[in-house]
């Protein structure tokens, strides 16, 4: 049984861990260590997204991060596909609205330069929006945010981090951890036992990573090796699967994992609404929770269906997914998807929180522990804020470019605490 002792060590090689590793790397950590059963990213929810980049949202901590990392986005934007094609959300509630204007002056105070608009300005200038006007009261526009490659984004900061020396180890996963008592109420991480998974039979990469993301549970024929390590920081940044470390470790964890579809649709060019051009369209959200934006010669589309039960279902609904919860609210917007056809689609995992905002932060009552994952869809969005912020957290023990500490995990002990969006699909 091999035994390390890694500085640091981050569970979780998504983009928030790779953001992360890197920030730490880069700051001179000496062995960043990051383990993580499926490092290709089939199954993590940044590589199984809609690929949206936005920094509109209605709390300063989520749009200031996510300004940050869009920023970032903007100094590299041919090497990760970053366009700043703008966001259009469409409002048919008055109260929210309301809510919307009112969260204006924060958005100017942050400079993120969005745009109130009347309903005739929304149909001058996004002419496919063509039916039911009468229900739009107002909508926003954000041109500085865009789409971003979200596996460009992860290879970027994997890539640098193992430039400065961190190590990524892929197929393994934490079956055990040993925590000791540090002083009175305080404990700490002393150890974390890993299995390491054999290589996969042809054909079967996905299958087996799958069964234990889906199961936690290692079948005692697919070990090829036990190690354990013994970090003096521990960062649990495993999106979707936190609350599988977080039960291990003895410590409470609000969020939860659920599935979001996803689908790619064609719009025939002959039922586009005159002068409607698909490929200059940025991402519109719709007041019914549809949204949208061009995807090469496709439509990607996606909606949150309400009340879908928490689980680790990867699941694709397919054309009925499509025919129940997407096509019925194109056609009522638009009638250039009146005929428009069901491609192909996909499910990945929102990890969802109480008030669907992230958790960063240390874990109160550990010496050495750190959380940063659940950003309830905003993982890639946030990802250089959180990764420079945790590093800033390991190093210095404070926060120095932007305070993330209203995302403390310890806030949903307080609903006074709680760090509500409203805005996320």
């Amino acid at each position: 049984m091999e035994q390390e002792r890694p500085d640091v060590l981050v569970a979780g090689g998504g983009v928030v861990g790779c953001a992360i590793a890197w920030a730490l790397a880069e700051r001179g950590v000496r062995d960043v260590c990051v383990v993580d059963l499926d490092l290709a990213g089939r199954y993590a929810s940044s590589e199984l997204n809609a690929g949206g980049a936005r920094a509109t949202w209605w709390q300063e901590v989520n749009a200031a991060g996510c300004r940050d990392t869009l920023a970032f986005f903007a100094d590299h934007a041919a090497e990760l596909d970053f366009r700043r094609c703008g966001y259009l959300w469409l409002y048919d509630d008055p109260a929210l609205w309301a809510r919307a204007r009112a969260r204006h002056p924060l958005q100017e105070r942050l400079g993120l330069g969005v745009e109130l608009l009347d309903p005739p300005d929304v149909w001058r200038r996004w002419t496919l929006l063509d039916r039911h006007r009468e229900e739009i009261v107002g909508a926003t526009f954000s041109p500085g945010d865009g789409l971003v490659n979200p596996n460009a984004v992860r290879r970027l900061y994997r890539s640098r981090a193992e430039a400065a020396g961190a190590r990524f180890r892929n197929r393994h996963y934490v079956t055990g951890v040993e925590t000791a008592e540090q002083a009175p109420g305080v404990r700490r991480v002393a150890a974390l036992h890993v299995v390491e998974l054999e290589p996969p039979p042809a054909g079967d990469e996905g299958r087996s990573v799958e069964r234990v993301l889906t199961q936690h549970h290692v079948p005692p024929g697919a070990v090829a090796r036990h190690h354990v390590l013994r970090p003096e920081v521990l960062v649990n940044a495993l999106g979707a699967w936190s609350p599988v470390l977080s039960a291990k470790l003895g410590v409470r964890d609000a969020a939860m994992p659920v599935r979001r579809q996803i689908a790619l649709v064609d719009v025939h060019e002959q039922d586009l609404a005159p002068g409607v051009e698909l490929g200059a369209l940025g991402m519109i959200v719709d007041a019914s929770g549809l949204y949208l934006h061009p995807e090469g010669r496709f439509v990607l589309a996606g909606y949150s269906t309400p009340g879908e039960p928490p689980g680790y279902d990867f699941h694709y609904d397919g054309r009925a997914f499509f025919e129940s919860e997407l096509w019925p609210r194109l056609a009522w917007r638009m009638s250039s998807f009146e005929r428009c056809e069901h491609v192909r689609g996909w499910a990945g995992l929102y990890a969802v929180t109480p008030d669907c905002s992230g958790v960063v932060g240390r874990v109160a009552g550990f010496a050495n522990l750190i959380e940063a994952h659940s950003f309830t869809g905003r993982g890639v969005m946030q990802s250089y804020a959180v990764g420079r912020g945790v590093a800033e957290l390991v190093t210095s023990g404070r926060y120095q470019s932007l305070d993330l500490s209203p995302l403390a995990g310890d806030r949903f002990h307080d609903p006074a605490r709680f760090v509500t969006e409203d805005l996320h699909i």
